[in-house]
């Protein structure tokens, strides 16, 4: 670097960062905006997070086409659903597949969503067969899926991915405002601690035991300055850029491949259908199968009418 390079300013940041270097902000507390050149500071962090949030949208599979059709002839959908009446009533009940029929939009024909489901594993017994002998009281797990929810849809392929690396973008931004919102609570507690326990000195009766009382409101002076300094607009500051600079402790993605059978237990001997699917872990850090997945709006519209209709069914 020359001497001269010392000089010069920093190449401008482009709207598209800067839009969301100032959503960040506006999400996790705006306080950080006090902070000089805080901009400067976020726009590597920022660009860096959405290129992860854009990989992990990458590594979703998909799209899988999901309706009665599916589930009679995609090993896949067979195994996400018990039966073809579940897919109707995914579709029936779920606000997303409700959206996708309001929204004119979205036109006729198939549109995509994320979905993402609960998978589980259940141990028992069941019949095998090896050669031409049945075993009875066979140990065997079987794999299930559940809390099936649409999320994210949208007229094509491309447009989804898009909103879903923008939603796991925010879903970083909003761990981490809770994280500061429980900072805030912890200090307003402590506050109204310190104020009782200051009131009771100066009433006399902390003269019972003097030692172990200093020490309280020592305690809690200690923790109010931690939690007022952990607040101050410049370490918000550090901690939104700790946490985008490094989101996968928040938000992560890991292939899966499970055998199954066209009853749903997993084998490993060769026989079973692979299935493939994505497992997300969010900022809650329960775990999600997800996967792309195409509905079509009719057969979401069928399933709505015929849910609506058995709502209003009264047997006499």
């Amino acid at each position: 670097m020359g001497l001269f390079d010392w000089f010069k300013s920093p190449p401008p940041i482009d709207d598209a960062t800067l839009t969301m270097i100032e959503h960040a902000v506006t999400l996790v507390d705006p306080l950080i905006r006090q902070v000089h050149a805080y901009q400067e500071k976020l726009a590597p962090v920022v660009r860096h997070a959405l290129d992860y949030c854009t990989d992990i949208v990458a590594r979703i599979p998909g799209p899988y086409e999901i309706s009665r059709t599916a589930f009679a002839t995609d090993p896949l959908v067979h195994a996400l659903f018990a039966t073809a009446d579940d897919i109707q009533a995914m579709l029936a009940t779920n606000q997303c597949a409700r959206d996708l029929l309001h929204d004119v939009r979205y036109g006729s024909g198939q549109c995509c969503a994320m979905l993402g489901m609960r998978h589980r594993v259940k141990a028992g017994f069941g019949a095998q067969l090896s050669g031409e002998v049945v075993r009875r009281d066979v140990p065997q797990k079987a794999l299930y899926f559940s809390d099936h929810t649409l999320t994210e849809p949208g007229p094509d392929l491309d447009t989804v991915k898009n909103r879903l690396r923008i939603a796991m973008f925010d879903s970083l931004l909003k761990g981490l405002a809770d994280e500061i919102a429980a900072v805030r609570s912890e200090q307003t507690d402590l506050n109204k601690e310190h104020a009782i326990e200051s009131a009771w000195a100066r009433s006399g009766q902390a003269s019972q035991a003097p030692d172990s009382h200093t020490r309280r409101l020592g305690d809690l002076r200690a923790r109010l300055e931690s939690t007022a300094d952990a607040l101050q607009p410049a370490k918000l500051l550090d901690t939104l850029i700790s946490c985008l600079a490094a989101p996968e402790p928040y938000l992560s993605i890991a292939p899966v491949t499970v055998s199954v059978d066209r009853t749903g237990i997993i084998t490993s001997d060769g026989n079973g259908e692979p299935l493939h699917f994505a497992e997300l872990t969010g900022r809650d850090q329960r775990r999600w199968a997800v996967m792309l997945v195409l509905v079509d709006r009719d057969e979401a519209r069928r399933a709505v009418e015929r849910f609506e209709s058995s709502r209003r069914h009264i047997v006499i």
